[in-house]
């Protein structure tokens, strides 16, 4: 800088021509004046203050930004020392749950809840529920009890907050809709060459998905004659008004509809015997029970000869929506629908206190940081979420082992299970892994995966695959 002010100053004009120089040589040498030593030096010294300062401001710079940058990097080694201390708490807490030490576990409660908090972090949220779940099951610990909410309590007092909380869930994440999108894409394929459908969903609620799979069948070339839904619920006015707002929908869009409610469980609504298998009875007493269960069956659901029969669930942990695990998977074999559409959190609720509470640390975690990833800290939806759905869903693994825990061997992978009794898998790749696709384009954030494993569809996030949507048929 000090260089280029000096020959600034040496050769302020153009030089004259040499014969400008010879005429005027006389004017030039009277013009001329000797230059003053004190300016120039006073002219170099503040230039080179001026470079003096501006250094000066560049060096403050780079230290406010470096200073600024060792800030950040303290805070997120205190943020993640913090996590750390909370993960610790949290593995001591469920150790000592596990082997009984309640008083030492009820006594890290207290510095957990300081760590962790709601509104916080996607760790501290994640702990906060962690904590309220550890608290629960130390009580229940205590009188020795360990229910789930009862259903029909859930059905007065919890599910209109669970439906709102689901609505929430379904506008600001890829979770709910990805449940929705393969399964109607399934359905939609299965149906090509049907008139007719009767859909069995096993957990309707508020029927959020059949609007998307109503516009699909309303636009395709071939007009379906017949749509009917029975919708398996917890409360018979709930499901009364889920029917009421699927028939104005379908009226819209000129589409035959008949809704069908059906407050029960799908495992416990026929009293068919897990002992039958090994029974001494004879081959036509067999038979007889078995007709005898299908009328039965088939007089619950609404099943008319010759129907074509699609069953759908959207698994999740918040209640018990089967009942008996055996009990669901005879009425699938003696409905034999034509399709089974199924979305599972791939979540595992058997083994060991200590093992299910490890893997829903894990699974949960992801959850929420996918779920906290491009919202704002103080997202009302995302609380309200958080809250109802993942806050329920935590405590009923952690304090109570599972939405039920009644002795008997619980399916773990449904898509597994049903593949031994007498189904096999329909491929979700094609046009439902299309849509899939086109759906997390719809959410910017960068985490979310989809595979395509054996027909399956695994969405995920960063690797960690969190719900599987599969479809089956029937062998025969």
């Amino acid at each position: 800088m000090l260089q280029s002010l000096l020959l600034q100053h040496q050769h302020p004009h153009p030089h004259p021509s040499s014969e400008n120089m010879n005429n005027t040589t006389t004017a030039t040498n009277a013009s001329k004046r000797p230059i003053n030593s004190e300016q120039f030096t006073a002219t170099v010294t503040a230039a080179a203050d001026d470079d003096d300062e501006a250094e000066a401001s560049h060096h403050s710079k780079r230290r406010n930004v470096d200073n600024n940058q060792i800030e950040n990097e303290m805070t997120i080694v205190e943020s993640e020392s913090s996590c750390l201390r909370l993960l610790g708490l949290l593995l001591q807490c469920a150790e000592s749950v596990a082997v009984d030490n309640l008083d030492h576990a009820n006594n890290l409660l207290p510095e957990i809840s300081e760590l962790s908090s709601p509104f916080g972090s996607s760790p501290e949220r994640v702990a906060a529920y962690f904590a309220e779940a550890l608290q629960s099951r130390i009580i229940t610990s205590y009188l020795g009890k360990y229910l789930p909410l009862n259903f029909k309590t859930l059905a007065q007092n919890k599910n209109q907050k669970i439906f709102n909380a689901l609505q929430s869930y379904n506008s600001i994440s890829p979770f709910i809709k990805f449940s929705h999108f393969t399964a109607n894409q399934a359905i939609y394929q299965a149906l090509e060459d049907e008139d007719g459908v009767h859909i069995i969903d096993l957990d309707i609620m508020q029927g959020l998905q059949w609007p998307g799979l109503f516009h699909i069948l309303a636009s395709r070339p071939r007009k379906i004659r017949s749509i009917k839904i029975t919708g398996i619920g917890s409360s018979i006015e709930l499901l009364q008004a889920t029917g009421h707002r699927l028939h104005d929908f379908a009226n819209s869009l000129n589409l035959p509809f008949e809704f069908i409610p059906l407050e029960a469980k799908i495992g416990n609504i026929v009293n068919y015997n897990s002992n039958n298998n090994n029974s001494n009875n004879n081959s036509n007493s067999n038979s007889n029970s078995n007709n005898n269960i299908v009328s039965d069956l088939a007089t619950q659901l609404g099943v008319r000869s010759g129907e074509t029969i699609v069953v759908h669930w959207l698994h999740h942990c918040l209640y018990d929506v089967t009942g008996s695990d055996y009990g669901t998977l005879q009425v699938l074999k003696l409905l034999k629908p034509k399709l089974i559409t199924i979305v599972e959190q791939d979540l595992s609720h058997a083994g060991s206190f200590l093992g299910r509470f490890v893997e829903s640390l894990h699974y949960y975690s992801a959850l929420f940081d996918a779920l906290g990833d491009g919202i704002e800290a103080e997202n009302v939806e995302r609380h309200t979420v958080e809250q109802q759905l993942f806050g329920c869903e935590i405590k009923n693994i952690v304090a109570v082992g599972g939405p039920k825990r009644t002795g008997e061997v619980k399916v773990e992978k449904w898509g597994e299970e049903l593949s031994r009794v007498g189904f096999r898998p329909v491929s979700l790749a094609g046009n439902p892994a299309a849509q899939a696709g086109l759906l997390l384009g719809m959410f910017p954030w960068k985490g979310y995966t989809l595979v395509e494993d054996s027909g399956r569809l695994k969405l995920g996030w960063k690797d960690l695959s969190l719900l599987t949507a599969s479809a089956w048929e029937p062998l025969d």
